[in-house]
């Protein structure tokens, strides 16, 4: 996957994870505690400059991971900003239905502090994933006390993720030998086909991943090594202050 790749291969990858951890939570915890769009949107712009002008993540690549939860937020906001019961200002009428579609601005207004908190606490978490493998993620949630049972299935589902992109696209390949994307109709076969196929060996892997690990003598917790790495007190400082301030900003400004 794209964010796997860039968290192995970035500038910030030999940074302990809690200096990364601890940035991306404050700044996390400031988008969601925010009352104006003003502070998410400096989350944004430190997390975003963090990425890509300190971590080296590219800036096409980092615009282009960003416009995937675009889509969901914007629907989302869509119900906050406008109404068909009444408002301000008349819209239109949805077409086929003669629904009125009103703005108004309090719920404009309502629509751009989730949209500005959502961006926010997505450039915060996406500071962490594009920096850090999910191995250290992990042990920086085991420090945090989190239930060995949540990070055990955490990483069987991410496992099972790359397993099942690459069987989609093993059974994608082998369809469009077969001329099985040829027309309409034979797309929507194909598709059909490979989603039955995917859940069917799925469920295959699934179980060999099991019978893998009681051969291997798995019994209550997962195991994995970890890199070890010197935590530095300037940078743990300096992430303290950069998401410290953000957090105190959005606590003072309250509208």
């Amino acid at each position: 996957m794209l964010i796997d790749r860039y968290a192995y291969g970035n500038r910030w990858r030999e940074i302990h994870p809690v200096v990364k951890g601890t940035l991306a939570g404050l700044g996390l915890a400031a988008s969601l505690a925010a009352a104006t769009p003003l502070v998410p949107l400096l989350v944004m712009a430190l997390m975003g400059g963090a990425a890509v002008g300190a971590a080296g993540i590219p800036l096409r690549v980092y615009l282009r991971l960003l416009l995937v939860p675009a889509g969901f937020l914007l629907a989302g906001v869509a119900g906050l900003a406008f109404s068909c019961s009444g408002g301000d200002l008349l819209i239109g009428t949805v077409p086929g239905l003669q629904l009125p579609v009103f703005a108004s601005g309090a719920g404009l207004n309502r629509a751009a502090l989730v949209l500005a908190r959502s961006g926010g606490a997505v450039a915060s978490l996406y500071l962490l994933a594009l920096t850090t493998p999910l191995t250290e993620i992990v042990g920086l949630l085991r420090r945090l006390k989190v239930p060995h049972l949540l990070l055990e299935l955490m990483v069987l589902a991410y496992r099972q993720l790359f397993a099942c992109l690459e069987l989609a696209r093993d059974i994608s390949v082998a369809q469009q030998a077969r001329l099985g994307h040829a027309t309409a109709g034979n797309r929507l076969r194909s598709l059909a086909a490979l989603g039955a196929n995917l859940i069917v060996r799925s469920q295959w892997r699934a179980r060999q991943l099991h019978r893998g690990l009681l051969a291997r003598g798995f019994e209550d917790e997962l195991c994995w090594l970890e890199p070890e790495r010197s935590l530095p007190a300037r940078h743990l400082i300096l992430a303290v202050l950069s998401g410290g301030s953000l957090l105190l900003l959005a606590l003072l400004v309250r509208g």
